[in-house]
């Protein structure tokens, strides 16, 4: 036993020996500019730094004569939080952490009582990627910006938010998941509506395009086919920027880009949107219930805007797909003060025709001059379109916000065909063009202020131009051009955390003018044109009451007056919803609104037959402002990922003619006012799984027409009638796949037939059978979409996107719409013109952020 105790001493005393012999330094909680004294001393090595970078740092450290010099400034670094970057042999250099740098991060994650958590979603927030943990509940990435943010949420679970900076000491962390009361649970999941960036929130439908996920169809989240994929809006016609929504026609919504009223929403003659998907980053869709401070319009509100936040960083995108490439830019100009974004899109269809482009041509030119065969031996057609974005955004205060926006499209087409000897050519343009300044200030917790001043522009211009030998004989044009400019001034006040109040000032002139003339070297006959202005001046104010799990009010009054009509029209606006429990709930709204600019459908100047329609203002003869009352009741309800929305509603619209509601008698051409009468219910079902979801919508819409002096004075179906319509959508992702598959199913639009055709005189005479008492084919085609998310480097801030698209994937031929008609001329033919809808057109995009 003395024996072992010696043995014992003997071996502690070499061990105290040792140890004091090879000890370089240990430090406790020493300052840092002191351990850096040591370092260099003993490594002989030179930091470089600034001297308030390291001020009241401190660390704890122990440096012996075997510890390296990588081990003594990892540890460093992760008990200071600074970057230590070896720049030479013996150069270091300290420095803050950036948002340039990449940072290996794991973790792993457990519930409350630390049991592994295993298939919990982890989303990078910067790289846009996911990942789940294993059955340990363990996730890594090897690369993460710094300044991003991981966000860990599973369902049943709070979600947890992590900066990266959390992961900087290098070792992996335990992170603990805390358990949702059932009543938070169906909060989150009542956020998504649609598809992940799709949101309902009191009948307002939001869609945030940098988080959409891929629709059935489409490779690009375009705003106005998305907004299609909502119940209650109907397409007939299978373009874009044609929004028929709850029986009104597509002339009556208000679209605004940054609070720019827009004119023109179609490229490619409305197949697709005019705004670009990548420019906007926020949209709000709304069908009823809507809010006061809209006017203008008396069907759905398209409110879309761009960023508004200063950029920190510079970044952008670029894309191509078979029909047009596009590019973005947002770059910092003074550093969280004032950024800039910039960005074109550009069709190359003058230059390259893909099977894409053909498929959608052949759509849209059907029935026109070029797609009939001519006698002329030599045809050229040169169409293309492009849009173009910029964005100024300041912030010269943490209370102070101004933004300048400007908006341009443009479609041109160029149809040329001869012989040598004679020439015809087809010139059409359109242009919609916008600017918009606005300032946004805020006074303490509860007032703001917002003022905004806006110009708009719209030029539609077509020319039919007959040559001989080169010299023009006669040109045929139709013409029509909008001036808008007006400003806002709205202020809204929170008097609780329940209750706010919000108030403004609106003006708007707009200066219409459209013509229809026929011009030779010796002669101008003027067919039709119009030529006038309105001033509007509107107030409004609207009363809030929200109290979450229990109820929510609106109630909002607006005031229009028309000065140059001498008419004024007082607008109450109410949406109530009542929660009568956690998962069900009920709203109802009423609201009353004008309109004093319309399209009307013109058959004057018709050889291309595209464009046929032009606005004009209201007057005090044929064209009154047109009025609508709109009732609605609804519930909703949400439970175990199922979403159920039943809503009916009942729409009367006064003052429409024969012409704005895009019906022309076929007896006669002349004016005839009248009404419309809208029921409608529409049902949405949605239910949600892991990776996979699936939604059904159907809508029943009964729209009844009656005019003056036209069928008896009795009501009958409007022309644009669908009655019933079924979508249906699945939606499935697996790591970086996305896959989406839609179904359309409506009955056919109403229309028209004739009971005979006389021909035995000069004239043919037809007999029209009861005003569209007939319908068109049941109308079903299937769409498919798939993306790919990826890098070529795990830790790189560029990201790629491939796409690939298929519409109406089993090729089935619709019929659109039948027109029976007689031409113009003196010598008149019997015509009966056939619609039908696209055949099967792939599309496929590429992308690239940064």
């Amino acid at each position: 036993m003395i024996r072992f105790l010696c043995v014992c001493i003997f071996l502690w005393n070499i061990s105290v020996f040792s140890q004091e012999r090879t000890t370089i330094a240990a430090l406790k909680s020493a300052p840092l500019s002191e351990a850096l004294t040591i370092i260099e001393e003993h490594y002989q090595v030179k930091f470089s730094f600034i001297d308030n970078l390291i001020a009241n740092k401190e660390v704890s450290l122990d440096i012996t004569s075997t510890t390296s010099l990588d081990h003594v400034l990892q540890e460093i670094s992760k008990q200071s939080q600074l970057k230590f970057e070896k720049t030479g042999a013996n150069f270091v250099t300290i420095r803050s952490y950036s948002k340039k740098d990449n940072l290996s991060i794991c973790g792993y994650v457990f519930d409350e009582e630390q049991k592994p958590l295993k298939n919990i979603g982890v989303f990078f927030k910067a790289l846009r990627i996911n990942t789940t943990t294993d059955e340990n509940g363990y996730f890594e990435h090897p690369g993460i910006p710094f300044n991003s943010v991981t966000l860990i949420s599973a369902p049943g679970f709070r979600q947890t938010v992590l900066k990266t900076a959390s992961f900087i000491d290098g070792d992996c962390i335990h992170i603990y998941l805390s358990r949702t009361k059932e009543e938070e649970l169906e909060e989150v999941l009542i956020q998504e509506y649609l598809a992940k960036g799709i949101t309902q929130n009191k009948k307002v439908i939001n869609i945030d395009l940098n988080n959409v996920e891929v629709l059935p169809g489409r490779t690009e989240p375009d705003i106005l086919q998305t907004v299609q994929l909502t119940p209650g809006v109907n397409n007939p016609n299978e373009t874009a920027s044609g929004l028929f929504v709850r029986g009104s026609t597509p002339h009556q919504n208000l679209i605004l880009w940054n609070g720019i009223k827009t004119y023109n929403q179609g490229h490619f003659f409305g197949m697709l949107s005019a705004f670009n998907p990548y420019v906007a980053k926020e949209v709000n869709f709304s069908k009823s219930g809507v809010s006061a401070k809209y006017g203008d319009r008396i069907a759905g509100v398209i409110d879309i805007s761009s960023e508004n936040k200063v950029a920190d960083r510079f970044s952008g995108g670029a894309g191509i797909n078979m029909i047009n490439a596009d590019a973005i830019i947002t770059t910092p100009i003074v550093k969280d003060k004032v950024s800039l974004q910039i960005s074109g899109r550009r069709s190359y269809t003058d230059v390259l025709e893909t099977f894409t482009y053909n498929q959608l041509s052949d759509r849209v030119f059907q029935n026109t001059q070029i797609a009939e065969t001519t006698p002329l031996d030599e045809e050229d057609n040169d169409f293309f379109y492009a849009d173009y974005n910029a964005n100024l955004i300041i912030q010269p205060s943490e209370n102070q916000h101004v933004e300048i926006n400007t908006i341009y499209n443009k479609n041109d087409l160029d149809f040329r065909r001869s012989d040598g000897a004679e020439s015809l050519s087809d010139d059409l343009v359109t242009e919609n063009e916008g600017y918009n300044i606005r300032w946004k200030s805020q006074y303490g917790d509860h007032l703001s202020l917002d003022v905004n001043g806006y110009y708009t522009r719209y030029l539609l211009n077509y020319q039919f131009i007959t040559r001989d030998l080169g010299a023009i004989t006669e040109i045929e044009s139709k013409k029509n051009s909008i001036r808008d400019f007006g400003g806002q001034f709205n202020l809204d006040y929170k008097f609780t955390e329940y209750q706010s109040l919000s108030a403004g000032y609106q003006f708007s002139n707009n200066d219409i003018r459209f013509a229809f003339v026929t011009s030779t070297s010796s002669y101008e006959l003027i067919l039709d044109e119009d030529d006038r202005f309105l001033n509007t001046h509107s107030f409004y104010s609207e009363y809030k009451y929200e109290d979450p799990k229990n109820i929510f009010v609106s109630a909002g009054l607006r005031f229009n007056q028309y000065a140059e009509l001498d008419e004024s029209f007082i607008e109450p606006r109410v949406f109530v919803q009542k929660h009568l429990s956690k998962h069900w709930t009920i709203n109802t709204s009423a609201e009353y609104r004008s309109q004093a600019a319309s399209q009307i459908q013109e058959s004057v100047v018709s050889n291309l037959s595209l464009e046929n329609q032009v606005w004009t203002l209201s007057n005090n003869d044929e064209f009154p402002v047109v009025t609508s009352y709109q009732f609605t009741l609804g519930s909703s309800f949400r439970k175990n990922r199922w979403y159920i929305d039943v809503d009916g509603y009942y729409k009367q619209i006064d003052n429409i003619t024969s012409l704005t509601a895009g019906f022309i008698n076929p007896v006669d051409n002349t004016y005839h006012n009248g009404e419309s009468r809208v029921f409608g219910m529409d049902v949405f079902i949605k239910k949600r799984f892991r990776n996979y979801k699936t939604w059904v919508s159907y809508s029943f819409i009964n729209t009844r027409n009656r005019f003056d002096d036209v069928n008896n004075n009795e009501f009958f179906p409007g022309n644009w009638n669908i009655e019933h319509t079924v979508k249906w959508s699945q939606f499935y992702k697996i790591k970086n796949f996305q896959f989406s598959l839609g179904w359309l199913w409506h009955t056919g639009k109403a229309f028209t037939n004739i009971s005979g055709v006389d021909d035995s005189g000069d004239i043919v005479v037809l007999e029209f059978g009861e005003i569209n008492s007939n319908t068109l084919p049941v109308y079903h085609r299937l769409d498919f979409s798939a993306i790919y998310d990826f890098q070529l480097k795990a830790n790189s801030s560029v990201k790629y996107r491939l796409g690939l698209s298929v519409l109406n994937l089993y090729d089935r031929e619709n019929l659109l719409n039948r027109e029976i008609r007689t031409t113009n001329s003196l010598n008149n033919q019997f015509i009966s013109a056939d619609v039908v809808s696209l055949g099967i057109t792939p599309n496929l995009s590429f992308r690239v952020f940064w």
